[in-house]
């Protein structure tokens, strides 16, 4: 018994030496106190802590920091990292890229893809090639009609029994399938955008649960 309690502290032991934790520790105007694995620096927006946090904007309430590939916002405090994960009902801030959209990664079914944010479409909208790529049968769904910038084109309406955002799950989205290779990209329309709350300043985009 005492060589299996010495095992499982030397695993813990482990698994904390190699954990990663980045806290904000103060806020300011356009700059963050930031510790990342005890390590602080104030950081300027635009700027990267030596540990890999950049802090995109900052203010007195909050600052948006990209660590570990997401971009994180975090009140005075707020740590997350390997071992202290963000809840799973998290908000997600998307930062607006230079075509102007608000670009995500999102899961439909359990498999990933690349979708622009757009309050103009009614629905979830993809084309056929990207159905296909995400397993979803479309074949003998009813058949709408589309109206696309280059005219009236045929599609399918279905429904998605997952979509998640970040940690926003919905299920059960209307979405179409158009047919042909419109459009390039997957648009996260209101069908799944009317179940959470959308909050745009300057650049950023923040999709929050209901």
């Amino acid at each position: 018994m005492k060589k299996w309690v010495i095992f499982v502290v030397m695993v813990a032991a482990a698994a904390m030496a190699n954990a990663t934790e980045l806290t904000v520790r103060g806020l300011f105007k356009d700059a963050a106190l930031l510790d990342v694995n005890g390590q602080q620096k104030l950081v300027r927006a635009g700027s990267s802590h030596p540990g890999g946090a950049k802090v995109i904007s900052a203010n007195s309430r909050f600052a948006l920091v990209h660590y570990q590939g997401k971009t994180h916002r975090l009140t005075l405090n707020k740590r997350i990292g390997t071992l202290y994960a963000e809840s799973a009902n998290q908000e997600v801030v998307l930062q607006r890229n230079s075509n102007r959209e608000y670009r995500t990664r999102l899961q439909i079914n359990g498999r990933s893809a690349e979708a622009v944010v757009d309050t103009g479409a009614t629905k979830v909208a993809m084309s056929a090639r990207h159905a296909e790529q995400l397993g979803i049968r479309y074949g003998e769904a009813p058949v709408v009609s589309i109206a696309t910038a280059s005219g009236v084109s045929r599609g399918f309406s279905v429904k998605l029994d997952k979509l998640s955002v970040g940690g926003i799950e919905r299920y059960h989205i209307p979405a179409v399938v158009v047919d042909g290779d419109y459009p390039h990209v997957i648009l996260l329309g209101m069908s799944f955008l009317e179940h959470v709350d959308l909050q745009e300043r300057g650049n950023i985009l923040t999709l929050s649960p209901h």
